[in-house]
């Protein structure tokens, strides 16, 4: 419907023109019609957003499941939408596949190798890699910076795999080691003994971190949302 606010100034559609004011002069063009909502709702585009969101918040909420194990001391209330803008970005890299698709190609993880899935947490796994020949996680010199400012706690090493088996995704328990935040480490690259693979499927070593003021699972972070992490680790074979 179109409006007036005298004889000379109509602004809106009138019949099968729309009118607009602009500088103070009304311009008409011919109305070409328009998407509706049930148009929109159905558009093709509309609809592969739609169902990729939906994969993606399954998704989410299965990964937190498997997650709480390796992570039940975060409390970060921005964790579920940091991981919803993760994924649909890794959806949105390759519009080509479904998210599901991408899902149970364990290529497509690459991009997170060493890159926190906790966006806010400040342990830095960067330097961290599996060594496939010894079946070690290096920690690098992680120990020795954490221990600048948390001497005399200890780092929790929590290692594990993710798979993906006929769509559905797991993480083995993990297994659980301690290492004292001394600050003597300096000089010296640390590794620990990894979880056991099941060779039978292919599997991605997947490892958290925390810091936690006794060398005991029940033993609480010092902060609940910066120091602790969860990552896919990179994988060499040296």
């Amino acid at each position: 419907m179109a409006k007036s606010d005298n004889i000379f100034n109509i602004r809106g559609r009138l019949g099968d023109f729309i009118f607009c004011q602009r500088n103070g002069k009304t311009y008409v063009k011919r109305y070409s019609g328009g998407f509706t909502k049930a148009a929109t709702q159905n558009h093709p585009n509309v609809k592969v957003g739609q169902e990729r969101f939906a994969q993606v918040s399954q998704y989410v909420k299965r990964l937190k499941q498997e997650l709480q194990p390796y992570l039940w001391r975060l409390k970060d209330g921005t964790f579920h939408n940091q991981l919803m803008a993760l994924f649909l970005q890794i959806a949105k890299n390759e519009p080509e596949k479904t998210f599901n698709e991408l899902l149970q190609d364990l290529d497509s993880y690459s991009t997170l190798s060493n890159k926190p899935l906790n966006k806010n947490s400040k342990i830095d796994p960067s330097a961290l890699f599996y060594n496939v020949s010894t079946n070690k996680l290096a920690l690098g010199k992680i120990s020795y910076e954490l221990a600048l400012k948390y001497k005399g706690m200890f780092l929790e090493v929590a290692t594990g795999w993710y798979g993906v088996t006929d769509g559905e995704i797991s993480l083995t328990q993990p297994n659980i080691q301690y290492v004292k935040l001394d600050g003597e480490t300096k000089n010296v690259d640390l590794v620990v003994d990894f979880a056991s693979a099941d060779e039978s499927h292919e599997q991605l070593p997947f490892v958290g971190l925390a810091v936690v003021y006794t060398n005991d699972k029940a033993s609480e972070s010092p902060h609940p949302a910066n120091t602790v992490m969860v990552c896919f680790v990179e994988v060499r074979n040296v």
